[in-house]
């Protein structure tokens, strides 16, 4: 009699089921359930493996019954091998790591490899980090598998044997080794980072200010300023700077942060000010402001030029009066350009210091000042980023401008790819997105334009 194959594995699934899963905790490792399960696992047929590698990761509970699943890995092929791996991480025993680290130390296969590399990710603790991070030096997939292991890898000394590699490992991985520390959120490793970011290899001083930026606080800031001030001009000195700024606005106490860099500033000579400055400017606050003020104030052309070069990189909008005040003011036009750069930029910054009416009045005066068709077309593309429909209002006559026309299809379309605002004015935007498309010579823009047209998605293309 003939039986369908789908039946057949039906009947299958339900025997093995019956055989293990169905028993009491107790019995649930009994060696005829394991035993039907290597069966399983040991066929060619890939529908009873599946079967199988189901019942490995779900079913026949027990660590002897994880072990037996794990003693069979090193009598299959590659390709199996690795199913067999990955089912075993997802059971989440780790007394199968024995066998998948002897499996890592014994193949050749590639794809065997990551997998071991993965499961011992999810399985292992500190013992394994070592071997690891061997597998760092490898190509892909091992190196990728590796990296996701160790940023996930569980032991109280993981974190340790990855700052030692990040301090006197193999100069190329360290980077990599500073940047797993800033993945897992390793704080207690920041003071460790500090030494690296002052040592002299170049590659791994950049990937600790990096790792520092993410995780340090105010007990870090002077160590910062000192890196900072001993760089020359260019890539160490730039994160440097970063660095600093996002201690002092983004991270935990950013608050005392930017005090300690403020007296900091305050107590450094003329020439190490001028090196601070440009930060100061980035972190803001009305201390900052008092000085960059002064500076402006200032007979002195070169202080006057400082203050105006940091004032144009304040983080927040709570200076837009005073660069509107100095724009009135200037006649030089180097200085109303920087002026008017800063504007345009702070304008719509989502800051929460002016609502989004505010912004849009802001952007209009900046649109008012501008004189150049480079400065006019700024300000429309910044203007997306305050997404009302007064927004998209002000951006549609200049669809009519030749001139302005392609920036302006920019905002309108980006505008658009928020539904709720397109929903809400829905003709409005479907007659501006028709203009768009007789407008715009991008063809990227003329299929968003089209797909929200019809009320459909786009997601950006990534890189």
């Amino acid at each position: 009699m003939f039986v369908p194959r789908r039946l057949l594995l039906g009947f299958a699934a339900l025997f093995v089921a019956a055989s293990g899963l169905t028993r009491p905790a107790a019995a649930a490792d009994a060696p005829e359930a394991v035993k039907m399960v290597v069966d399983l696992l040991m066929r060619d047929d890939a529908d009873f493996r599946a079967i199988g590698l189901d019942r490995v990761r779900h079913g026949v509970k027990g660590e002897a019954a994880t072990r037996e699943f794990a003693a069979l890995v090193s009598k299959l092929p590659p390709a199996r091998q690795a199913e067999l791996v990955s089912a075993l991480a997802e059971r989440g025993d780790a007394a199968a790591v024995p066998a998948i680290t002897a499996l890592l130390l014994a193949s050749q296969d590639p794809a065997t490899r990551a997998a071991a590399v993965r499961a011992l990710g999810t399985l292992g603790g500190g013992m394994e980090a070592a071997i690891i991070k061997k597998s760092l030096a490898a190509a892909d997939p091992e190196k990728s598998a590796a990296r996701r292991a160790l940023a996930t890898l569980r032991g109280a000394d993981v974190g340790k044997q990855l700052v030692e590699a990040a301090k006197f490992g193999e100069p190329a991985l360290r980077p990599t080794f500073i940047e797993l520390l800033a993945e897992r959120r390793d704080r207690a490793a920041v003071p460790e980072m500090v030494v690296v970011a002052e040592g002299t290899d170049a590659g791994a001083s950049l990937a600790a200010l990096r790792a520092i930026g993410r995780l340090g606080g105010p007990a870090e800031v002077e160590s910062l300023v000192k890196i900072l001030l001993k760089s020359p001009a260019g890539e160490q000195r730039a994160e440097a700077e970063r660095t600093v700024v996002a201690i002092c606005t983004a991270n935990a106490g950013s608050e005392q942060a930017a005090e300690k860099f403020l007296a900091l500033f305050k107590a450094a000579g003329d020439a190490d000010r001028e090196t601070l400055l440009p930060a100061l400017g980035r972190v803001g606050g009305p201390g900052a402001l008092a000085i960059v003020d002064g500076l402006i104030a200032d007979a002195d052309p070169a202080k006057r030029k400082f203050g105006l070069v940091a004032l144009s990189r304040w983080p927040d909008a709570t200076v837009s009066s005073r660069l509107l005040d100095l724009l009135a003011k200037s006649q030089d036009p180097a200085e109303r350009d920087l002026l008017l750069g800063a504007l345009i930029r702070i304008a719509p910054l989502p800051d929460n210091k002016l609502n989004d009416g505010q912004k849009l009045q802001l952007l209009q005066k900046a649109m008012t000042l501008s004189q150049k068709v480079e400065d006019r077309a700024r300000v429309l593309e910044r203007a997306n980023a305050i997404r009302t429909v007064e927004t998209f209002r002000f951006v549609l006559p200049y669809l009519d401008d030749p001139q302005l026309a392609e920036p302006a299809c920019r905002s309108i379309v980006e505008l658009a790819h928020h539904q709720k605002l397109r929903d809400a004015n829905k003709s409005e935007f479907v007659a501006a997105l028709d203009k768009v498309i007789r407008t715009t010579k991008n063809t990227e823009l003329v299929e968003r334009a089209n797909r929200y047209k019809e009320g459909k998605t786009w997601e950006r293309k990534k890189g």
